[in-house]
């Protein structure tokens, strides 16, 4: 749900835009209530599980498989997590928007699910080291013939982009003549291309490539690596959980160094990390 030179961009969250975004998570606290507070590590540790917030609506990070069990990405990051403080995992589905409000809640310890740090969000909840960087790239059927970002900028190709997501900001700063047609899901953009309602997307490959199978017909052509880092997906952890977030950067540590978190995104991706993400965010 890729990268040519352009200017210096890193956007951020996919899912949160600009002055909206902050605006609402600058409330969370007060919707939430003062009475909600975040598990200690010693009380996760006295009962025996670590709460995990997934979002099964976005595979490969996590998905319903055929015995109705959660699986992907996501759920091996935080089964190695719950693995290291000695605990079982217990997966709590969440959905995008109710993910920061379900962690500050105390409904779920940690969470993933895409979760790229913003400046928004890094006022409300803490971010581990990055698990990922997430890559741009530009999706468009065979007939299309679009060229590279030069195109996109020209205003002559016609943009269908999924409503929420970085690419807006993305082709509004760097290609600001392009029209871009808003729809709610990827399914809808990726048939719309495939209908020749549009010409082109830009977004994560590595979310979008699962939906481009239900249009063989369009022929796609990926290009990559035309633009810096979309942003960087990290686990979030209460911002009073220090100990909790000096256990979860030390295990995602541990688990670059021995290959496990490389080895489960090709798993469950398809392809090696384009930019494996070192450090902290």
């Amino acid at each position: 749900m890729s990268r040519p030179k352009a200017a210096g961009v890193r956007s951020g969250a996919r899912k949160v835009g600009g002055i909206l975004a902050g605006c609402v998570l600058s409330l969370l606290p007060l919707c939430i209530g003062q009475g909600a507070q975040a598990r200690a590590l010693a009380d996760i540790r006295a009962s025996g599980h670590l709460n995990i917030g997934v979002n099964p609506a976005l595979p490969p990070l996590a998905a319903y498989d055929s015995r109705n069990v959660i699986e992907g990405f996501d759920v091996d990051v935080g089964t190695a997590l719950a693995a290291r403080l000695g605990v079982s995992p217990r997966l709590v589905p969440v959905s995008s928007s109710g993910r920061i409000p379900y962690l500050m809640a105390g409904k779920v310890d940690v969470v993933l699910g895409g979760l790229t740090r913003t400046p928004e969000r890094a006022a409300a909840i803490a971010f581990s080291a990055p698990l990922y960087a997430e890559e741009f790239a530009i999706i468009a059927p065979a007939v299309s013939r679009v060229g590279g970002l030069d195109d996109l900028a020209s205003g002559r190709v016609r943009m269908v982009e999924v409503r929420g997501s970085t690419a807006v900001p993305f082709l509004r700063t760097h290609a600001p003549k392009a029209p871009i047609l808003l729809l709610g899901s990827y399914p809808d953009a990726v048939r719309a291309l495939a209908q020749g309602r549009g010409d082109a997307m830009v977004d994560v490959i590595e979310y979008v490539g699962r939906f481009l199978a239900a249009e063989p017909q369009a022929g796609w052509t990926i290009q990559r690596g035309f633009a810096p880092a979309a942003g960087e997906d990290c686990v979030g952890v209460a911002q009073s959980d220090t100990d909790l977030l000096r256990v979860v950067d030390g295990t995602l540590a541990d688990l670059k160094r021995d290959g496990t978190i490389q080895a489960a995104y090709r798993r469950w991706f398809g392809v090696s990390m384009a930019t494996p993400a070192e450090g902290r965010p």
